[in-house]
C-alpha cells in the first residue's frame, strides 16, 4: 500500500509531496516525467514486496506545489534529491527514472557514484547537453500556454503543421501533447513545461563510460520526443548496460502491453540486484551492503 507525505524543498519554499510503497526490501528512487507524478511511475513499476520504491513529485508536478518565485530547474530538481536520499538511503539505493526522471537518475549515478546500487533509464530524452532538439514540440506547447488561454493554446496547436506531423510519426507523443493543453493542468504548466525543456545537465560521453553500476535502458520506437536511438546510443556508452525495446504506449494489441512488459522487465533487473545482497537477504529499508 502506498503512503504519502510531504517535505520541503531545498530550494524555492515548494512543499513536496513523497509516495512511498513498500516498507522493506530493496531501496529503489524512482522519478517521473516531465509533467508527470507518481502514478506515472506506478504503473510501470513491478508490485512487489521486494522493492522498496520512494517517488519524490518535483517541485510544481502532482501533489506538489510550485515554487516562488516561479521558476523550475533540473539543477533544483535535483538537489531535492539529492539531500533527500542522503538522509534515507545512507548506504545506497538505485536511481530509476522516465524521461525527465531517467536525466535525474542518470545525473545521481554520475555524481553520486558511491551511493548508487544501480540505474533504470526508462524512455530517456535528455543527453549530454541542455535543450535538446527532441523536446521542441514540449517547449512550443509550453510558449503558446504562457501566451494565450488554454482554449486559444489548444485550437493553435491543432492547427498547426506540428501537430499533424507528430500525431502520424508519434500518437503517443500527440495525446501527452494535447494532454498538456488540458484544462485539468495546473496554471503554471506553461513556465514548467518551457523552463525545463530547456534546461539540462551538461555531462559526457566519459562520464557515461566512467558509470559501473548495474544499468538497464529501456526504449520504445515510434517516439520522436523519446527517440530510440537516444536509449540505444545510451546503452552503446554505459559499460556492461543492458537494453530492452518495449511496445509502444499506444499500441493497445500488444500482450503484455507497454506498461506491463517495462514492469516485468523492472521486476526481473531489481530481483538480481536484491539477490547481490550480502549472504542472498534482502536489504533493511534504506541500507545495500558494504
Amino acid at each position: 500500500m502506498a503512503t504519502e507525505h510531504f517535505i520541503p524543498s531545498a530550494t524555492g519554499g515548494a512543499r513536496l509531496s513523497v509516495t512511498l510503497r513498500g516498507s522493506s526490501g530493496l531501496p529503489v528512487l524512482f522519478q517521473h516525467g516531465l509533467g508527470g507524478d507518481a502514478q506515472q511511475v506506478a504503473r510501470i513499476f513491478p508490485q512487489s514486496d521486494r522493492f522498496n520504491l520512494t517517488t519524490i513529485e518535483c517541485a510544481g508536478h502532482g501533489g506538489s506545489t510550485d515554487p516562488e518565485p516561479r521558476a523550475f530547474s533540473l539543477e533544483s530538481f535535483y538537489r531535492d534529491l539529492d539531500i533527500y536520499t542522503a538522509e534515507h538511503f545512507p548506504r545506497g539505493f538505485v536511481a530509476g527514472g522516465i524521461s525527465m526522471g531517467a536525466a535525474l537518475a542518470l545525473t545521481l549515478a554520475i555524481r553520486k557514484p558511491a551511493s548508487i546500487r544501480a540505474l533504470i533509464l526508462v524512455r530517456p530524452a535528455w543527453f549530454l547537453s541542455k535543450s535538446p532538439a527532441n523536446l521542441e514540440p514540449i517547449r512550443l506547447v509550453g510558449e503558446l500556454l504562457q501566451r494565450y488561454t488554454r482554449k486559444e493554446a489548444l485550437g493553435m496547436f491543432l492547427e498547426s503543421d506540428l501537430c499533424s506531423q507528430i500525431k502520424e510519426s508519434s500518437p503517443d507523443n500527440h495525446g501527452t501533447l494535447i494532454d498538456y493543453l488540458g484544462d485539468h493542468q495546473p496554471k503554471w504548466l506553461g513556465k514548467l513545461l518551457t523552463d525545463i525543456t530547456g534546461d539540462g545537465f551538461e555531462l559526457s560521453a566519459t562520464q557515461l563510460e566512467d558509470i559501473n553500476v548495474p544499468t538497464f535502458i529501456i526504449g520504445v520506437e515510434a517516439d520522436e520526443i523519446h527517440p530510440l536511438a537516444l536509449a540505444e546510443q545510451f546503452h552503446r556508452l554505459i559499460p556492461g548496460s543492458r537494453f530492452a525495446k518495449v511496445p509502444r504506449k499506444d499500441d493497445v494489441l500488444a500482450r503484455p502491453n507497454y506498461y506491463d512488459r517495462t514492469a516485468e522487465l523492472i521486476s526481473e533487473f531489481l530481483s538480481e540486484i536484491a539477490e547481490q545482497s550480502v549472504g542472498g537477504a534482502e536489504d533493511a529499508p534504506g541500507e545495500c551492503p558494504t
